[in-house]
């Protein structure tokens, strides 16, 4: 029960040529010393798809994505590709205040994603 996010990632071509391949997304906390840019995940929400009749068809997702770059410029570019792939298949729900860098020095954007898995 965790969102495919990772999967998803993968197999987009600009996001492989953006964060790498295979790609640099990492749940909740990346590496230490992890080359930039880089995403991190975690799901903040989710419930299965309520009907009455029968099991649930789908899992619905709130995942919270922070993606990190050495400046806005790189981080800005890692996020476009990560956004324009989840919106292939799910939409963004918020954008969010910019992550704390743990100082690191690393610039940070976050959003939020709903994405819809069918089982």
């Amino acid at each position: 029960m965790v969102p495919l996010i990772q999967s998803l990632l993968q197999v987009d071509a600009e996001v492989r040529r953006v964060l790498g391949d295979p790609i640099r997304v990492y749940p909740n906390v990346a590496p230490q010393d992890t080359a930039l840019p880089y995403a991190t995940w975690q799901a903040v929400g989710g419930s299965p798809l309520g009907v009455l009749s029968e099991r649930p068809p789908a899992d619905g997702w709130r995942v919270r994505i922070a993606v990190w770059g050495r400046d806005s410029g790189q981080a800005n570019e890692a996020a476009l590709a990560v956004r324009d792939a989840i919106e292939a298949v799910g939409s963004i729900e918020s954008f969010n205040p910019p992550p704390d860098d743990d100082d690191t020095g690393a610039f940070g954007i976050s959003f939020d994603v709903r994405l819809l898995q069918i089982r």
